[in-house]
């Protein structure tokens, strides 16, 4: 009874064993066979596998699809010595994963490896020019995305570069390395909203003094071409008034042809009418031709 007893236990006990001979792929990963070790084989293929019991034989798995990873933010010098805090991202996969066994053996080390590597490449990058190039002194340079285009154009270097380094050394493979964050430290910010702020206002004071100049210019001009118009007119009324006095004084010689008497008494009946009033007193000589016509009327002439 005891010998069947320690039968059925070593029984199982076999079984069970056995069963570490088979595992399986899944679809989403990489499994890479070990003897002692070495590897053997390197299934990305799903299904059933077969293998030696352990400890002869284990299986390592990898992820083998897109992994996204965020740098922490670093600060970095650029090369006027200007301090710049940056932090980005990427997304990066295994495609040699007997490579990235050897070289890393798993994803924590992994993303260790990369943020070293990606914040060292940054650094560089960032060394090689001046503040300027991402933050310009010219404010107006951010409305031509100057600044914009210099940083895309590292991120484009850090990732051509990156990915070289990774693919050879570990096996991964980067689809995307960006910039999250691109800021002044703390200490900075001031100095730099203030520095800002004064550009922003000596381009208003210089768009305040083009209009000022454009407006003095705008009333000059009008004020020119008022005078001109006004001294034509008054020219055109000066050479009217003269041709109409011209034709009253041959309208009145035609109409009082041979009765220049009766002329002269109605000029001088205009003028007493233009001088004398109710409260009026005039003193004149003998001799006035205002007076003459008083004293010697016309008909008295006659």
């Amino acid at each position: 009874m005891i010998n069947n007893k320690a039968t059925i236990i070593v029984s199982v006990l076999i079984a069970c064993y056995l069963t570490t001979s088979f595992y399986v792929v899944n679809e989403a990963e990489y499994s890479i066979l070990t003897r002692f070790g070495r590897t053997v084989a390197v299934h990305d293929d799903p299904g059933l596998k077969v293998k030696l019991p352990i400890p002869f034989e284990r299986v390592v798995r990898f992820d083998k699809r897109n992994m996204y990873q965020i740098i922490p933010e670093e600060e970095f010098l650029t090369s006027d010595k200007k301090n710049i805090i940056v932090s980005s991202f990427l997304t990066w996969k295994i495609i040699y994963p007997e490579k990235f066994l050897t070289a890393l053996r798993t994803r924590d080390a992994a993303e260790a490896r990369i943020e070293n590597l990606v914040k060292s490449l940054f650094g560089a990058a960032l060394g090689q020019k001046p503040f300027t190039d991402y933050i310009p002194a010219d404010i107006t340079q951010l409305e031509d995305m100057k600044a914009s285009e210099n940083i895309l154009a590292m991120e484009q270097k850090i990732f051509t570069e990156a990915s070289a380094i990774a693919s050879r050394d570990y096996g991964i493979e980067f689809s995307t390395v960006g910039v999250s964050k691109f800021n002044f430290p703390a200490q900075n910010l001031i100095s730099v909203y203030a520095r800002m702020r004064a550009e922003r206002e000596r381009i208003a004071k210089s768009y305040r003094s083009e209009g000022d100049a454009e407006a003095r210019k705008i009333l000059a001009d009008a004020s020119r071409q008022s005078a001109e118009i006004i001294s034509s007119a008054e020219a055109d009324a000066e050479i009217a008034r003269g041709e109409s006095e011209a034709e009253a004084a041959r309208i009145y010689a035609e109409a009082y042809k041979d009765r220049e008497d009766f002329y002269e008494f109605l000029r001088t009946l205009e003028v007493y009418q233009s001088i004398i009033d109710d409260d009026t007193t005039l003193i004149l000589p003998e001799d006035s031709p205002l007076l003459d016509l008083l004293t010697n009327p016309p008909l008295k002439k006659r």
